[in-house]
């Protein structure tokens, strides 16, 4: 059972900040496209924060985690970002 818990906490919560990520992307970046690497800076430091939130919520994260919750993050912070930008 713990396994799950820890399984989904490793996938809400990288799809949950990726979504911030992105709305905070889109309101800095504005209608300015110059400013497009500002956005992915934000997703960056957003990832590195799950260093420090997942060990609070009882998650153990190994090196091989890194990689699907960088990719959550990612996918979640695109999505939003590109819908925020079509609005």
């Amino acid at each position: 059972m713990e396994m799950e818990r820890e399984g989904l906490i490793k996938t809400i919560v990288p799809l949950l900040l990726g979504v911030v990520a992105g709305a905070i992307s889109f309101l800095i970046t504005g209608d300015i496209r110059k400013r497009d690497p500002l956005g992915i800076i934000v997703l960056v430091f957003l990832i590195y924060i799950h260093k420090f939130i997942l060990p609070k919520v009882g998650v153990k994260i190994e090196g091989k985690d890194w990689v699907g919750i960088g990719f959550m993050a990612f996918a979640g912070w695109y999505i939003t970002w590109t819908f925020l930008l079509n609005a």
